[in-house]
């Protein structure tokens, strides 16, 4: 073979394999060599993830070097016409955003993905802490609910506490803390029984309630708590509540005076609480707006505040 022959052999053969390179970008071929695997599909929906929350630019080719002809938002979501494309470290995509026509990289090639398909339902809020409402308050007294007795520990919660003793079914006791909120997900209260002092659990959302106050569950103040001090809370929909300077209403002989109110949906801090005031309410201390105030929880089984 004649040396320009075997040149125009080989001019072929790169030709050939350049096409097929080229090719493959343009169809969504996978070029291999990316170790972060690609999430999205032709013809698929997708968006620009929350994290890192910065937007993606949209370029003329599968390349970091290539021209921006535009940017998705966070949260935008667009159209993916062409790949996954590898180039050798990341994947991407051509879409369509608004009209706008380029290619946008997935992720870093890592672990961080900057796009995501928009069927992917957000992660469900984390279950609380501990879900049974609290129903004792500190200067209560308190019962055990027939059946088994309640075990008394040193602290709050099973690990790294030791049992002081028991509470028989239906003794009373008298509150003197809490609650805290353990990491078994029970509310504890810190208690005194004759001789004994330590720290009892309410109850379990499995088994429900092991503590109530003397007297049934339909005693003063019954209605379960649900906010936490240092959380957030809001008005429910509707009427605003009342902030007040001390807990409690003047008609049910409190010296309390209204200083302002939190409209509905209003979000507030909470600061302290619960005190069960006279009016058979639980009332919290909060911050709203730089107020800061006594508002009431709700009344009978009617809440007019809720945990955000």
């Amino acid at each position: 073979m004649s040396k320009l022959r075997w040149l125009s052999a080989l001019l072929i053969v790169v030709s050939a394999l350049f096409a097929v390179s080229y090719a493959s970008a343009q169809t969504g071929g996978y070029g291999g060599g990316c170790y972060q695997a690609p999430r999205l599909l032709l013809g698929q929906t997708a968006r620009v993830t929350a994290y890192p929350n910065l937007p993606n630019r949209i370029r003329t080719d599968p390349s970091v070097y290539a021209a921006q002809v535009g940017l998705i938002p966070v949260g935008g979501s667009f159209a993916i016409i062409n790949g996954p494309y590898c180039d050798g470290i990341r994947h991407w995509y051509q879409v369509n955003y608004a009209g706008v026509l380029g290619w946008t990289q997935e992720g870093d090639g890592a672990y961080t993905y900057y796009l995501e398909p928009i069927n992917v339902p957000p992660p469900p809020p984390p279950p609380p802490a501990c879900p049974l409402p609290t129903r004792l308050f500190v200067g209560a007294t308190g019962q055990v609910t027939p059946g088994l007795p309640n075990v008394v520990r040193t602290g709050a919660g099973v690990l790294g506490t030791s049992r002081l003793g028991t509470i028989p079914a239906g003794a009373q006791f008298a509150v003197t803390g809490g609650p805290l909120c353990a990491s078994d997900g029970r509310w504890w209260w810190a208690v005194s029984y004759r001789n004994l002092a330590g720290w009892t659990a309410e109850g379990d959302s499995v088994s429900g309630y092991w503590l109530q106050v003397a007297g049934g569950t339909g005693a003063y103040c019954a209605l379960p708590n649900r906010l936490i001090v240092g959380g957030y809370g809001r008005v429910t929909p509707g009427l605003p509540n009342i902030l007040r300077d001390a807990p409690g209403t003047r008609a049910t002989g409190s010296n309390s005076n209204v200083i302002g109110y939190i409209p509905g949906g209003g979000i507030f801090r909470v600061l302290e609480g619960p005190v069960c005031g006279s009016d058979a309410r639980w009332w919290w201390r909060v911050e709203y707006n730089g107020y800061n105030g006594w508002t009431g929880e709700g009344e009978g089984s009617s809440y007019w505040v809720e945990p955000v």
